[in-house]
């Protein structure tokens, strides 16, 4: 069983039908153990309260859906012993520090980040990049 980390690209998937949310909910429910951030929470809201205000939720639903977010995770990496290095790579490969907070949390437990974002463009060809999958590249096992 590996483990891998979530970005909260992926992890909105679970809750709105978005280009690979398929794949999203096949990977909430393999046996592989699923990690990322405290600051998970704050981006999943941020996201499910611009729906909401899109008219593509209710308030209620998001808050429903904010509330089960724990429960797709063996656990969380607490944001602050995460921030300093992603600052740095940030810095480093000039790239917003959110990104680097889930790269750092993916180093940290020598797993992989799954994201379906263009993190994965800038991150080529560097180090950084073995811990990086593309969520549509992800197959069960």
């Amino acid at each position: 069983m590996s483990d891998f980390v979530v970005d909260a690209s992926v992890a909105v998937k679970w809750f709105v039908a978005e280009t690979d949310f398929l794949v999203a909910d096949e990977l909430s429910a393999s046996n592989h153990r699923l990690f990322a951030p405290r600051l998970i929470m704050t981006e999943v809201a941020n996201t499910l309260a611009r729906k909401a205000m899109a008219g593509l939720m209710s308030a209620a639903e998001a808050c429903l859906y904010l509330r089960s977010l724990p429960h797709y995770f063996g656990g969380f990496l607490a944001v602050d012993e995460l921030i300093e290095p992603a600052l740095k790579n940030a810095c480093a490969i000039r790239h917003p520090i959110y990104d680097l907070i889930y790269l750092e949390a993916a180093r940290r437990l020598d797993a992989q980040l799954v994201t379906d974002r263009r993190f994965i463009a800038k991150i080529a060809g560097t180090d950084f990049a073995r811990h990086v999958m593309l969520l549509s590249d992800w197959r069960p096992e």
